[in-house]
């Protein structure tokens, strides 16, 4: 059972909340203070722990730094806690312990997994969390959770996790086993958000063929159901997909694949490389529009003259059209998805970088097409 306590709510903690809290943190607090067992003072030492502990929890609601505390239960024991603080800005993950008889349950995975859905809503997308470099324990309870090391600083490897980043990859890590079933069956039925899929597909291989590729990049190549037929023709394929199930999937059908695990921006920085096409099927509308075109500029450097980007999707020519299809689907449209919408991108700045062509593939799905200015190609 998860709870969330801010500071209207830790200001009326009772006593036997207190001491569930302390007797989870109790282990830990002694051994950050280098207190033994067999200190002769011990008990005294434990008693002063315990004091300035319960009064930095009465403190807490008029602590300018506190947020909220996070805590989960197991039938309604406390077993596992942690806080959020605010320091210069940021939003700081501290004070993450679990129960000493509960370790290695999956209770702190629980309890991050529900803070950071609870954080999202409060409109807060980046956590950051300082860890002792010799804890290996915590440190690879953030790296298996998602957060990125970006800095070490004396004692402490410096992590942040990007929330929106960290909701993707749980989704389809937990879809990667059902993806292409239901890819299927939204096909067959002509409904939102696979109708026109392998329309997509069957188009992408005939512009393909139709002109002088070898090198391909996908983003987002997830199961990769997409490119898999244009690696059997054998084309040269590298994939970008940030769910490590779905990766696995793919290298099952393609094993000679280069596989990159990240996010889009992330290899997109990274890589050096120049591609022919660069795909985006059914992945890009996770970002805002601005994020979108932000990322389609930054491919740049890595198309070659000749090259094209091609995003098959849920996809209209204008706003207009994108609207009248979530009205037909609206007891099923996801609102959190920004589909692309190619009269969005004529008005961005890539029409100054770009020539840009539409293809409809059916009412909800099309291709949008981007190639460098005054270069020709095949449709």
């Amino acid at each position: 059972m998860f709870e969330i306590w801010d500071k209207n709510k830790i200001g009326l903690l009772e006593n036997h909340d207190i001491e569930q809290w302390f007797d989870v943190l109790n282990y830990k607090l002694e051994e950050d203070r280098d207190i033994s067992l067999n200190d002769p003072d011990y008990l005294i030492k434990q008693k002063q722990i315990k004091i300035d502990y319960v009064n930095y929890l009465k403190g807490c609601p008029n602590d300018s730094n506190f947020y909220k505390y996070y805590i989960y239960r197991d039938h309604y024991k406390i077993v596992s806690l942690c806080r959020i603080n605010i320091i210069d800005g940021k939003y700081i993950l501290e004070g993450l312990q679990t129960h000493k008889d509960f370790y290695k349950n999956g209770y702190a995975i629980k309890l991050i997994d529900h803070m950071l859905s609870s954080l999202y809503s409060d409109g807060i997308n980046v956590i950051h969390s300082e860890v002792r470099v010799w804890n290996e324990a915590s440190n690879q309870l953030h790296k298996k959770l998602g957060f990125i090391q970006y800095k070490d600083e004396g004692n402490n490897h410096l992590y942040k996790i990007d929330i929106e980043t960290y909701k993707r990859k749980k989704l389809f890590n937990e879809w990667a086993k059902n993806y292409n079933q239901a890819v299927l069956n939204a096909y067959h039925l002509n409904q939102y958000p696979f109708a026109g899929y392998f329309d997509i597909r069957f188009e992408i291989m005939n512009i393909i063929k139709k002109n002088n590729v070898s090198k391909i990049l996908d983003m987002g190549i997830g199961s990769g159901e997409m490119v898999f037929p244009l690696y059997e023709l054998g084309y040269e394929i590298t994939g970008v997909d940030l769910s490590q199930k779905m990766i696995d999937i793919a290298k099952t059908k393609m094993p000679n694949i280069k596989i990159i695990l990240s996010t889009f921006d992330e290899a997109i920085e990274l890589m050096t490389e120049k591609f022919d096409v660069i795909m985006f099927n059914y992945a890009i509308h996770h970002m805002t529009y601005d994020k979108q075109i932000k990322l389609l500029q930054s491919c740049d450097h890595l198309l070659n003259k000749n090259g094209l980007i091609i995003i098959g999707d849920v996809s209209t020519k204008s706003t207009n059209q994108m609207k009248q299809q979530e009205a037909i689907y609206k007891d099923i449209w996801d609102d959190e998805e920004y589909y692309p919408i190619f009269e969005i991108y004529g008005q961005s700045k890539l029409k100054d970088m770009y020539d840009m062509d539409y293809k409809s593939m059916t009412d909800i799905s099309g291709i949008i097409i981007l190639k460098n200015k005054g270069i020709k190609y095949n449709l």
